[in-house]
């Protein structure tokens, strides 16, 4: 399995919507590319905070009137990792 394949079934992969073959080759894949577990980490604790209490603090107004500034920082943030694929 590459890193592109890992990265693009991470999501998956949390939600436990992968098949055990698949979820085999994936966990060892991340055994030995340090990339792919920073990333399946960064995934994790992104889970953790959105999944938080239902209470959160509505977003800043300056957060909402920019959506394509902070896609193009997750792009930017998530293309180091394609590249070393």
């Amino acid at each position: 399995m590459t890193c592109r394949e890992t990265i693009r079934l991470i999501c998956e992969y949390l939600d436990g919507r992968l098949s055990p073959g698949v979820t085999l080759e994936l966990r060892e894949h991340m055994a030995f590319c340090g990339g792919c577990r920073s990333v399946l980490d960064a995934a994790r604790r992104t889970l953790q905070i959105h999944s938080g209490p239902a209470e959160e603090a509505p977003l800043p107004r300056e957060a909402k009137a920019k959506p394509a500034r902070t896609a193009w920082r997750t792009r930017k943030f998530f293309s180091k990792y394609r590249a070393a694929s």
